[in-house]
């Protein structure tokens, strides 16, 4: 069963909190998560399904309803751990549950005691039972407590989701502690987006890094291109040899080669698929290579503006005030909105994230019908 968890009405001060949370919040609205057991119940199920296949655990843990007929503390003891290996349990995870059984039998974890605990006594109290580690003990704070402010710091799908959405690359305890003091005092509320966020991100993350195309020397200027039919339409894949130069859409065949002759003066086309076309088209659809290095032709500014672009969050529109803060150049809008406007590769360099600051779109060479389907594209799941 599923029930729409406890804390929607605390999700407004996210919203006020800070402005990429706001964008997630807005984006999935109403969570539904698993309805919680008590908290032995509930314990009982993480210990079992530690390091084993989902189904396997399920397997388990309904011979053991069989077995018991309810899961409580005082069925356990009886049943022991002779009982609990009966139905394949390792001897340590049954060891760990009669333990923590006979605890709670002894009315160690009375739930109207713990509600009286704060959140950091809470945790030490559980995470003293045998097998029951931080992220375990944040779990059963957040789902079977019911505790508001939890932010799992362990949890790969929480950091990965601030690393993305913020840009993270070192998650020290002191930037976890950041985000809980930016979250607080509903950092569960916050957690449960963070999953929902990092569930929905593409498979693979990839590190793009941006050149100059340098395009002087006389075999530079030869520029392989290909056409390629994708869900979003025609695109054009254009590289010199160094690599990758453009990224277009091309549903106006001739349109897009006017404006690759434009761009690239002097250069030599020929129609020819490269391995990097592909590998582009292959990222494109969440695989292919995880390092890319593009080979722009551009103004330093321009090319400091692109790599701003690609820090912005997969998902999330950031207004082009932001961009130049970014840079450096506060009041540069127009040259920042000239740079985002040149950007020569479509799509990966994500210039359809950048919006106005009063929510309108604001233009796009491929057209405002493009931009609001990749934009509505990544709100559904697909880049």
């Amino acid at each position: 069963m599923t029930s729409l968890f406890p804390f929607f009405d605390k999700s407004e001060h996210l919203r006020s909190a800070d402005p990429r949370m706001a964008q997630i919040v807005e984006r999935f609205g109403y969570i539904e998560r698993p309805t919680s057991a008590p908290l032995f119940q509930s314990l009982v199920r993480n210990i079992v399904s530690q390091q084993i296949a989902a189904t396997v655990a399920e397997r388990t843990l309904r011979e053991l309803q069989k077995r018991v007929g309810r899961i409580s503390p005082e069925t356990i003891v009886a049943l022991g751990v002779d009982g609990l290996r009966e139905l394949g349990l390792p001897a340590r995870k049954a060891g760990w549950l009669v333990a923590a059984a006979e605890r709670f039998a002894a009315g160690e974890f009375c739930e109207s005691e713990l509600a009286g605990l704060t959140d950091e006594a809470l945790l030490e109290r559980l995470t003293s039972l045998r097998g029951v580690g931080r992220w375990s003990a944040q779990r059963l704070m957040m789902f079977s407590l019911s505790r508001e402010n939890v932010l799992p710091d362990e949890d790969p799908a929480i950091r990965h989701a601030l690393e993305v959405i913020y840009g993270e690359s070192n998650l020290t305890p002191e930037r976890m502690e950041h985000y809980r003091s930016l979250f607080s005092p509903y950092c569960s509320v916050a957690a449960l987006y963070l999953w929902a966020y990092e569930a929905q991100l593409p498979p693979s993350r990839v590190e793009i890094t941006i050149r100059s195309l340098g395009f002087a020397r006389l075999k530079d200027k030869v520029v392989r291109y290909s056409f390629h039919t994708t869900p979003r339409g025609e695109m054009l894949v254009a590289s010199s040899a160094k690599g990758v130069c453009r990224v277009a859409f091309a549903d106006d065949r001739e349109e897009a080669l006017d404006e690759l002759r434009a761009e690239l003066k002097g250069a030599v086309l020929e129609e020819r698929e490269d391995l990097c076309h592909r590998q582009i088209m292959a990222l494109m659809e969440g695989r292919g290579p995880r390092k890319l290095t593009l080979y722009l032709e551009g103004t330093s500014f321009e090319r400091k503006v692109w790599r701003e672009l690609l820090k912005v969050p997969y998902g999330i529109t950031v207004s082009y005030a932001d961009i130049a803060a970014a840079t450096g150049f506060t009041k540069a809008y127009r040259s920042v909105g000239n740079a985002v406007g040149a950007n020569p590769i479509a799509v990966i360099i994500p210039c359809h994230r950048v919006i106005h600051a009063d929510g309108s779109l604001g233009s796009y060479n491929a057209g405002a019908d493009k931009k609001q389907s990749l934009l509505r594209g990544e709100v559904e799941k697909r880049m």
